[in-house]
């Protein structure tokens, strides 16, 4: 989080988040590649604010988008 290359919000995610990923518990390195990403989905409501946002590792983050409801084109819960 103090890399000069590090993006503010990437930065204030870390540090908020103890330099832990909330999909898995581990702590981000140096080599990680990390990912910030809507709690709430954008797709179902969520909002582009600070507190729905939290910093995961790119393959956490993939397992979390598959499994969100995110990707599924019928949120509204009717029949196909």
């Amino acid at each position: 989080g103090e890399s000069p290359d590090t993006p503010n919000r990437v930065a204030s995610l870390i540090k908020k988040q103890k330099g832990i990923c909330s999909h898995c518990g581990l702590y981000f390195t140096s080599t990680d590649i990390v990912e910030v990403d809507h709690k709430l989905p954008l797709s179902l409501g969520g909002k582009d604010q600070y507190d729905n946002l939290q910093l995961l590792h790119r393959h956490c983050h993939d397992i979390k988008t598959a499994t969100d409801g995110s990707l599924n084109k019928n949120h509204d819960n009717k029949p196909f």
